[in-house]
């Protein structure tokens, strides 16, 4: 730390760097290194698959990949050492690494949003290789992006990268030697120990809750539903550990203010609003579809908290059609008359008036049928449920028996459809004033892209320059994938020309957000990055969904991307990795993730029928559709308070970052933007977490320095190891059937 305080400029930083961390002579863009990236990578990119239509998060594969490439080779060279002669470096994992990452993550460049939003929305189905052009276009975009950034977030800022720096210490404690090296590899391996069991006990035999609710709530609504509740794991307390009791606070401050406040007064003023509970049919009904007479149709409402008093309660309400005489529909309109008419035939009130409706998948002759119930004004919580017995009139119209769904009050889908737009307000207004305020160094930057047009004169090139990724390669990689881009929006979704070059350049800002976000606080926001962009596509190109949907696929995959690639490269500074054959490996990721991610997508997602169900709930792809179908209708459709709150937001970021740079002194006491808005994008539990992780350091750091300096960092990173690498074969297990 001496030696890095010491170091003022980015030119004396760069030259320590050169001098005495950058390995020239170590082995590093091995074959081996890369195809052994590509393998782990690509497997865990199904896991990432499979958990992300679960539950819309992904799990960070980085530090698994990093544990079981290193056991490999050390397995190989015990067992085959006439074919291992040589040792399998750090450098050589570092760029495995970065290979597995980049394959790894293959998830979040749409497949488990925007892809399967846009089937839910108009029964849109891919061709696979359309698919992985797209996924990969949109990643290689994302990559290119990195370079200009890498060098004012690593070098210039300093920031701090608090889940990568998890990743450089597990490299180091798999590869050192020495005393103090030793001892901080067995703390986290020990630490490492824990993560598995507590994974284990949890995910894998349920031995404990998820989460861990209090009997409280606030304004007569649960803390659970309010996702105020405590999470009995320590990934997201890993990575509070790592970055610092000020992103702590401001994501403690951030949940609260969201979850404790303001969700229940929009909650209780019916501006967050809560969707009706809906049963889907498990297959659509065959027509001629005959009736008898005397079937009918059946289904229990239990309603709960009927009033805005919360005094009314739990009411039953059983819904019956029947069919006084038989009748035969040719298809879904007649049947879709009778069953939303006012009356039955034999003339009394039909309590399913309204509330029935065909929805057809990717062929028009093909439905499925839902029954909702739609919420009345002082409705709070309802389920809805089909006769557990044989019902002719339930079978032919394609719905199972004892089928059940309840919707309850709050709950983080709800209350995310309204707080998103101010999380993203200030994470990214605050992202791009802060970038603005960097323009002399981002000036810099791009000017010496010029001079590497230029011809050198003989000796003035140094080290650096061979070592580093070349701005010719950010001008030509930028213009190429934009260009591809831009040619499969027009080919595919019929985008115009003018608004898929929007989405490239849009990209740019909301890529260096996005890397920022990561670099400050660990979590890469994909979904705000996205929800910026279908706000901005529904001001300009209202009624139009695909539009909406696959423009801010561009800029949120490839600012996720573009995140990964920066905190990758942050990875490889540390340990002395030649940044150009890291970028290349990214490559290589990129297109294995692609081949192993899309074929595995068609196997899991054939038709629109698979998502939004029990087995695949999708709810990242849920909230996007769910998006565009409302900026479908222009920004008017918008809550007046969601509006008020952005711009709110919008201002209070700005400000914050003009006022940290005009009095320098106040930024220790200033809450992070960044964090604000990535506390109001994510469930409460996950910030509580954070925030007791980096509350536990800073205690450290005032009653125990020595331990602190230590310890902290290897616990804090074999604990995120332990969970992360335990997920991840958890995830494995269901994915191929073993667990349930």
């Amino acid at each position: 730390m001496a030696v890095q305080e010491e170091l003022r400029t980015p030119e004396e930083r760069e030259k320590h760097w050169l001098e005495h961390i950058y390995q020239a002579d170590a082995p590093q863009l091995t074959a081996r290194a890369v195809l052994t990236g590509a393998l782990l990578g690509g497997i865990m990119s199904l896991s990432n698959l499979y958990v992300g239509l679960k539950s819309g998060w992904g799990l960070g594969v980085d530090i698994a990949a990093i544990i079981l490439a290193f056991a490999i080779w050390k397995a190989f060279a015990g067992i085959l050492p006439m074919m291992v002669k040589r040792e399998f470096n750090i450098q050589e994992n570092t760029i495995m690494m970065t290979t597995a990452v980049a394959a790894s993550w293959i998830s979040s460049a749409g497949l488990v949003s925007a892809v399967p939003a846009l089937t839910m929305v108009s029964g849109r189905t891919f061709i696979w290789w359309q698919l992985v052009i797209w996924i990969g276009s949109i990643l290689i975009l994302g990559l290119f992006m990195a370079i200009p950034l890498k060098r004012q977030m690593i070098t210039v800022e300093k920031l701090r990268f608090p889940y990568n720096i998890s990743v450089v210490e597990t490299l180091k404690a798999m590869h050192s030697k020495g005393g103090e090296a030793m001892r901080k590899a067995k703390a986290l391996g020990m630490a490492g120990g824990v993560g598995v069991i507590i994974a284990s006990v949890r995910d894998g035999f349920g031995f404990i809750p998820g989460l861990m609710n209090a009997p409280l709530s606030i304004g007569r609504i649960s803390l659970s539903n309010l996702t105020l509740s405590f999470e009995p794991g320590f990934i997201m307390m890993g990575i509070g550990a790592l970055f610092g009791i000020k992103v702590g606070i401001s994501m403690l401050v951030g949940a609260l203010l969201n979850y404790g406040i303001l969700a229940p007064y929009f909650i209780n003023q019916d501006v967050i609003k809560h969707p009706a509970p809906t049963i889907r049919g498990v297959e659509a009904p065959a027509f001629p579809l005959t009736i008898e007479a005397g079937h009918s149709l059946t289904a229990v409402l239990e309603r709960a908290s009927t009033t805005h008093e919360y005094s009314g309660g739990t009411a039953t309400e059983t819904l019956t059609y029947t069919w006084s005489q038989p009748v035969t529909y040719a298809g879904f309109p007649a049947l879709l008359a009778d069953l939303n008419a006012p009356a039955q035939a034999d003339g009394s009130v039909n309590p399913f008036h309204g509330h029935v409706a065909f929805r057809d998948t990717a062929r028009a002759e093909v439905g499925q049928v839902l029954l909702a119930r739609a919420f009345s004004d002082t409705l709070r919580e309802a389920s809805l449920t089909l006769p557990e017995e044989a019902n002719p009139a339930l079978a032919a119209l394609g719905f199972s028996p004892g089928a059940t769904r309840h919707e309850g009050i709050g709950g983080f889908r709800n209350v995310a459809n309204w707080s998103m737009w101010p999380g993203a307000g200030i994470l990214v207004s605050a992202g791009l004033m802060a970038l603005f305020l960097q323009w002399k160094t981002l000036a810099r930057t791009f000017g010496s892209f010029g001079a590497s047009f230029r011809r050198k004169k003989p000796g003035t090139a140094n080290l650096l320059d061979s070592i580093e990724i070349p701005g010719t390669w950010f001008l030509l990689g930028f213009l190429g994938a934009g260009l591809i881009c831009v040619i499969i929006q027009i080919w595919l979704f019929s985008i115009h020309w003018w608004m898929g070059i929007l989405a490239v350049l849009l990209t740019f800002f909301l890529a260096a957000v996005a890397a920022r976000a990561g670099a400050e606080v660990g979590i890469n926001p994909i979904g705000a990055m996205g929800k910026v962009t279908q706000l901005l596509y529904g001001v300009i190109s209202p009624g139009n969904m695909a539009t909406n949907l696959m423009t801010a696929n561009v800029t949120a995959g490839a600012a996720s991307s573009c995140s990964d690639t920066v905190g990758n490269l942050y990875v490889g500074h540390q340990v002395g990795a030649n940044p150009r054959k890291q970028f290349i490996a990214q490559m290589f990721g990129v297109v294995a993730g692609a081949f192993f991610a899309v074929p595995a997508y068609f196997i899991l997602v054939p038709d629109a029928s698979t998502l939004g169900g029990a087995k695949f709930p999708a709810p990242a792809a849920i909230i996007w559709a769910g998006v565009a179908r409302i900026l479908s209708q222009g920004l008017q459709t918008l809550p007046p308070s969601a509006i008020a709150a952005l711009v709110i937001a919008v201002v209070a970021g700005i400000a914050t970052v003009i006022l940290e740079r005009l009095f320098p002194k106040i930024r220790p006491y200033t809450l992070s933007p960044t964090a604000l808005g990535i506390a109001m994008t994510i469930p409460a539990y996950n910030s509580i977490s954070m925030f007791m992780g980096s509350l536990i350091v800073w205690v450290l750091e005032k009653r125990a320095p020595a331990t602190n300096e230590m310890y902290t960092i290897p616990v804090a990173s074999g604990l995120i190891a332990g969970e992360s690498l335990t997920g991840v074969a958890i995830a494995a297990l269901m994915a191929f059937g073993f667990l349930s």
